[in-house]
């Protein structure tokens, strides 16, 4: 699984950055691949409000982090965790900066009506820090939250906020502070390690393997977490069949092809699909492979890209005694 960090804070070292880290090195240990984000650092730049995404389902900036890295990092993390001091009873401008571009996100699932194959797994936590004390501290960041949250396909799953924190490196004094991240843990990244890693693999990974990954997820749900990846990456996935997979309701906007190591964000799969000719060499010699032999489509193709869907979803069969 991939645990995505999403750092508010402009101060390094401070509270909200401390406890973060904390949390996604106790993540790593527990088994995840993780990745932060320092949000002051990242150079996003903000939404133009122009309504671009909304026609087109995509952000009319395409040359910052956030549509070249971040978009595609939120769509393969399993859980991402918004992290941000209290500023005025509301997120850290930092953050909020990277929040309101995921309008991008939000126009994909509630104006194109489509869904990320993760939607159903995905989950959301929420750590927040304040100096002062008052009743409604935490309101405006619990609503900001809870918003971007359900615009990502992410469950907010957890909340930890504190109250009357602000000397640097005061988080540490706090009583029961690790214990918090070891219950968060043990509620929102345990239940996903847990799970099967299926990899698919093609010869480019452009379009069979990615589609099968794309369905296996949708079927099999929380029971699995799919990747795919191609033995000669290419640039970008096959547009007919993103197009083939958005008719059936899944997204696959912001994903691109890959290697089989950088699959999983170098964690190894517990069974690898490949589809096709396959490469000379199993990619995962160690783990066990299946393969399924579905010819390429034609280029450009509708009906063959069709035609390999409903190849795929016959296949699906073959890996039910293999989840655990």
């Amino acid at each position: 699984m991939f645990v995505l960090g999403l750092q508010g804070s402009p101060r390094k070292g401070g509270n909200t950055d401390t406890f973060l880290s904390a949390f996604l090195d106790r993540a790593a240990g527990a088994g995840a691949a993780v990745k932060n984000i320092q949000a002051a650092k990242a150079g996003i730049v903000p939404c133009r409000g122009c309504g671009y995404c909304e026609k087109k389902g995509t952000c009319v900036i395409t040359d910052d982090p956030m549509a070249m890295e971040i978009y595609g990092l939120i769509r393969r993390a399993d859980l991402v965790v918004a992290a941000s001091p209290v500023y005025f009873y509301g997120i850290s401008a930092q953050l909020k900066v990277l929040i309101d571009r995921c309008q991008t996100l939000w126009s994909r699932k509630y104006v194109l009506k489509v869904k990320d194959p993760l939607a159903s797994e995905r989950k959301g936590l929420l750590f927040s820090v304040a100096a002062s004390r008052g009743r409604q501290l935490f309101d405006g960041i619990h609503l900001t939250a809870k918003y971007f949250f359900d615009a990502i396909d992410a469950r907010m799953e957890h909340a930890i906020t504190y109250r009357g924190i602000e000397a640097k490196g005061a988080i540490r004094k706090r009583e029961n502070w690790t214990a918090d991240i070891e219950t968060a843990i043990e509620k929102t990244v345990i239940p996903l390690v847990e799970r099967t890693r299926i990899l698919f693999v093609s010869p480019r990974g452009a379009c069979r393997a990615p589609m099968a990954a794309a369905m296996a997820q949708q079927r099999f749900s929380d029971h699995i977490r799919t990747d795919f990846a191609g033995m000669e990456k290419t640039a970008a996935l096959d547009e007919a069949m993103v197009r083939c997979v958005q008719e059936t309701g899944l997204d696959l906007g912001y994903r691109r092809p890959q290697s089989p190591e950088e699959a999983f964000f170098g964690l190894a799969p517990d069974l690898v699909v490949v589809i096709g000719d396959g490469p000379e060499e199993d990619p995962h010699p160690d783990v066990e492979n299946l393969h399924w032999s579905l010819p390429a489509p034609l280029p450009n193709d509708d009906q063959s890209i069709k035609a390999l869907h409903l190849q795929i979803h016959a296949n699906l069969d073959q890996l039910t005694k293999r989840i655990r």
